[in-house]
């Protein structure tokens, strides 16, 4: 790989875990026995996802292209890897989709009104290391069938 691609690379992947970070740090806790009210621009945390959404979508898109030289350079098993990277992707995916839906059954009752599953208080469910992890599983898939096959 070319050294600007790969310094790119890894800066991209720093931004990308540094505005999961924020977003955690910045998403409220929910408090059963508080108020739970929000406050006026809703959702403060978001703000560090969307503005970081570009680098966040160039990394997974040069994660492609970085799955598909490892992939080449170590001739993988191709159908033992796709299974791997799929159980794993599915297994995260239900994790978290299992978080989001115990925690809206949880914080309902506290609230007059009917929450959405992306409010303040869920922020860190959506954007966390596994959701990353998951999403780098999805693009080492995609790297399988954007690859060039080999002579």
């Amino acid at each position: 790989m070319r050294l600007l691609f790969t310094i790119s690379v890894v800066l991209s992947g720093i931004i990308t875990v540094g505005a999961i970070w924020v977003t955690q740090h910045f998403t409220s806790t929910f408090d059963a026995a508080g108020t739970n009210e929000m406050w006026s621009n809703g959702n403060p945390a978001l703000f560090f996802i969307v503005f970081a959404m570009p680098i966040i979508l160039y990394f997974l898109f040069a994660m492609v292209v970085v799955f598909e030289k490892l992939h080449t350079k170590y001739h993988v098993n191709r159908q033992r890897f796709i299974a791997g990277y799929t159980t794993l992707f599915l297994v995260l995916l239900g994790y978290t989709c299992y978080k989001i839906s115990t925690f809206n059954k949880m914080a309902q009752p506290y609230f007059e009104q009917k929450i959405g599953y992306l409010n303040p208080y869920t922020n860190d469910l959506f954007f966390n290391v596994w959701t990353l992890l998951a999403a780098l599983c999805l693009v080492a898939l995609l790297s399988f069938y954007t690859s060039r096959p080999t002579k």
